[in-house]
């Protein structure tokens, strides 16, 4: 299984990267800012095309969905680099004039401008995706029993199955899913409705990697999340402290050991739902970020401009595949961005004969911005998603302030407080830097946005009342997705305060070395020290500071909710992930190797009448058993006839013949019965209600009409035999 989960993460590695860094290639973009940003570009082509083909109720095949991007990106290099300028020399008469490579003062071969921006040497991203490699290789694959393992929570039982629905089907889309494949459609258990919107990114790139790596839709989730973790959110967050302290060196270098420092994000949302296409869509934001600050530049070339806003649209489309709701965390990060940047601005705008100043134009961009926000919650169908999901306070206001000054933002939330260790460390980290910004006059909107979803985590946890659902209603007014924007945007801040700790180290030291070299008056003794000091001494303690501050972060032991004893935040997350991804939830070790013999035994599309509640409901995203009930609860609601009728009756299929008619009209052919104990426990079972499924926990092995064809137990799968 490991050895496909590896094969899986490098699937992935190559359909988030290669068509994007391509593409961005022809813009002229320097190797590493298209790096940073390839997801974007990449996400958006493949989920593109699946609406397209979708919307024309057509199969993909899966060489077409993998290989297009792909092809769209070569042909947009083979235009720029050797069509245009063809083109060009035939209206001039004259030969293309070679651009200077502006960052490495040479001439480039390239026939377009070269792209103007912050020096990014390559070894800067190397350097975050070998820290976040070596850190989730150390901190969370250690905590999965197996490649296969997966969160038994609420929102994974949607994920699996309509990522497997998704490979039935051949269709990809966001607008038309549903837990069952257009195949099989017939057999759904509800009454037929309108389709809706999900933000299925997530399931897409799943669905295509368990394809191109025969695997299966958990460990290729896994995969996923491990590359987001690993790869994506270092490198996104690297694209951003360069892009907002292009000059301070030691903060970028920073920035790759406190990116994964903090519990709340990612690690937390691995384990709370799990909520996974949000975590992704987190993941990838803050590299939108960086191109949005440059499009927006004064002096950002035309030709620039052109690609950054492609760029930019095709982001968005990223976001709101992925997630819509990091759409509007942007919002809050980039508005104190855009106010700071039209205060600076030297423009002046002419009205009406009277020359505006930069501060009214900073409120009227505030109002507009909050007239869109508006539109988007009273209008528009979002309201009615965000209404829908509504998190209760949980918390007292002095609990919810020491938490947020703690990093741990949620505490003991209504999820059980999966993380609820405070990381000091860090916070002394984020105040450093926050003090920075303000001393240096650089970069003070960040704590504005910083401050702001503190403030709005805060709120939302200690009061029930309407402004809530405006002012969170995007994010479902959960902490834990409000908690990861607070994260994203202090990691910058916790950077430049490591960072100006390792400075004063340095500053600590030089006067140090200056002591010493009075008393020496040897000139041969000072010379050798200065060389010391000068090559190595530095670096040396910098980098001993950094990875000291980081270290002691994981290990020092804090007062946690869930423990008698202080245990360091390392042990917190390992104990909560160990216990979310282990194995004794509802389907086991025991019933998932059972699945895999049915697996072998029951033919290619039978359909299988099944208890949901006892793992069941799994069966079709773990191991493509087409069961006939996926989801745990609704059934009285909605619910078509004939899946009352077999729900309620199937025991007696010897002698309803109504029942054997369904059967047959369904193609009901095998029941699968895991454990008929459900565990109330869990969110996932909880609303069961005795005798739902009283047509099939009443079949035993002497029932007439069924015929046991694999036995393990109290593990059973009967074949129907009239």
């Amino acid at each position: 299984m490991w050895l496909e989960f590896f094969q899986s993460v490098v699937v992935i590695i190559a359909l988030l990267y290669v068509p994007g860094v391509i593409l961005l290639h022809a813009s002229g973009m320097p190797k590493p800012w298209a790096l940073v940003s390839a997801p974007l570009v990449s996400c958006a082509l493949f989920f593109i095309e699946g609406e397209i083909f979708s919307a024309l109720n057509i199969p993909i095949p899966l060489a077409v969905m993998v290989l297009v991007p792909l092809l769209i990106a070569v042909l947009v290099n083979v235009y720029v680099f050797y069509v245009a300028p063809k083109h060009k020399e035939g209206l001039n008469d004259k030969k293309p004039v070679k651009s200077k490579a502006i960052r490495a003062g040479k001439r480039s071969t390239n026939p377009v401008p070269a792209f103007i921006c912050e020096e990014l040497p390559f070894w800067i991203p190397l350097l975050y995706v070998a820290i976040g490699l070596l850190t989730v290789g150390l901190l969370f694959l250690p905590t999965l029993p197996s490649a296969s393992s997966f969160v038994q929570g609420w929102d994974i039982v949607h994920h699996l199955d309509v990522t497997q629905a998704m490979i039935e089907s051949q269709k990809y889309s966001s607008i038309h899913y549903d837990f069952y494949s257009t195949v099989e459609a017939s057999i759904t258990p509800w009454e037929p409705g309108t389709s809706g919107f999900y933000p299925s990114g997530w399931n897409i790139i799943v669905a295509l990697t368990t394809q191109l790596v025969s695997t299966t839709v958990p460990i290729a989730g896994n995969a996923l999340n491990f590359v987001s973790a690993a790869i994506i959110f270092p490198l996104s967050i690297c694209s951003l402290i360069a892009k907002v302290l292009p000059k301070h060196r030691i903060a970028l270098i920073s920035g790759a050991f406190v990116c994964l420092a903090f519990f709340v994000f990612p690690w937390s949302l691995l384990i709370y739902g799990p909520i996974f296409p949000n975590t992704v869509a987190f993941c990838v934001m803050p590299s939108i970020w960086w191109i949005f600050m440059q499009m927006t530049r004064s002096k950002t070339p035309k030709h620039d401009l052109i690609w950054l806003i492609v760029i930019f649209v095709l982001g968005l489309i990223t976001l709101f595949i992925l997630h819509p709701s990091t759409i509007f965390s942007s919002i809050v990060v980039l508005l104190p961005w855009s106010f700071a940047r039209i205060g600076e601005s030297k423009r002046r705008v002419v009205l009406f004969g009277k020359q505006i100043k930069p501060v009214t134009l900073a409120y009227v961009f505030f109002i507009f911005a909050l007239v869109i926000w508006s539109v988007f919650y009273y209008v528009l169908i979002v309201r009615g998603v965000a209404l829908n999901f509504w998190w209760s306070a949980y918390s007292s206001l002095q609990d919810a302030i020491l938490h947020a000054l703690g990093m741990d933002f949620i505490g003991q939330s209504y999820a059980g407080g999966e993380l609820v260790s405070p990381q000091p460390i860090l916070s002394i980290c984020v105040l450093v830097g926050a003090v920075w910004t303000f001393k240096h006059k650089q970069a003070r909107w960040m704590v504005s946005a910083f401050m702001y979803l503190s403030i709005l985590c805060i709120f939302i946890i200690t009061f029930d009342v309407p402004l809530k659902g405006y002012l969170s209603g995007f994010w479902y007014t959960d902490p834990f997705r409000i908690a990861a924007s607070c994260v994203i945007m202090a990691i910058p801040l916790a950077a430049l305060g490591l960072a100006t700790l390792a400075e004063a180290a340095l500053e600590t030291f030089a006067s140090w070395r200056e002591k010493i070299a009075q008393r020496q008056n040897q000139a041969q003794t000072k010379a050798q020290t200065c060389v010391f000091c000068n090559i190595w001494a530095k670096p040396l303690i910098a980098g001993a500071v950094i990875v000291c501050v980081v270290v002691l972060n994981y290990v020092v032991p804090m007062p946690n909710l869930k423990s008698e004893e202080p245990i360091p935040a390392a042990l917190a997350f390992k104990q909560a992930s160990e216990k979310a991804y282990g194995d004794h939830y509802i389907l086991t070790s025991e019933e998932l190797e059972f699945l895999r013999s049915v697996e072998l035994t029951v033919p290619a599309g039978a359909v299988i009448a099944n208890l949901p509640q006892d793992g069941s409901l799994w069966a079709y995203g773990t191991n493509d058993l087409h069961v006939l009930w996926r989801f745990p609860n609704g059934y009285d609601a909605s619910e078509r006839p004939a899946s009352a009728i077999l729900r309620k009756r199937l025991n007696r299929i010897a002698s309803d013949p109504e029942v054997l008619q369904t059967a047959h009209d369904l193609n009901v052919q095998y029941v699968l019965i895991l454990n008929n104990v459900v565990d109330y426990s869990n969110a996932v079972t909880s609303t069961y209600k005795p005798g739902t499924f009283r047509g099939i926990t009443q079949i035993t092995d002497t029932t007439p009409g069924f015929e046991v064809v694999l036995e393990e137990g109290s593990m059973r799968l009967y074949k129907i035999t009239l």
